[in-house]
């Protein structure tokens, strides 16, 4: 999704976006490279984000023992943060690969409401 189909999206429903920061997240880009990374350039940038949304997804589900992070975890951010995602160890890449997937997989498994309730709206008895 871009930020201008963000946009129409909530307009269309009468809302704005609470900021008017343009950021997305690129989930297709991470996927993309998740299906062959032996081959597949890292998307830095993406997988960050990713990164850190997957941590914040599973802290705000409780289920933040989905993404169990070791010292390996915090070496490999450290150099995905500084763009170096080159000099990862095998160790390294297999720990971002198995976090990144897992993040994945948690929210592919969430919830969609296609019609939420709004809270403005008379609840029917």
């Amino acid at each position: 999704m871009t930020v201008r189909q963000a946009r129409v999206y909530v307009s269309r429903r009468g809302r704005r976006l609470v900021t008017s920061e343009t950021n997305t997240l690129e989930l297709t880009r991470v996927q993309h490279w998740l299906e062959d990374p032996v081959r597949r350039h890292v998307p830095p940038g993406a997988v960050l984000d990713a990164w850190n949304f997957f941590e914040d997804l599973a802290r705000g589900l409780r289920e933040d023992h989905l993404l169990q992070q070791g010292a390996v975890h915090n070496s490999a951010y450290e150099k995905l943060f500084g763009d170096e995602c080159a000099a990862w160890t095998p160790g390294e890449r297999q720990a971002v690969l198995e976090l990144i997937t897992a993040g994945v997989e948690l929210w592919n498994s969430c919830p969609v409401v296609v019609k939420p309730r709004s809270s403005s709206r008379s609840r029917r008895p």
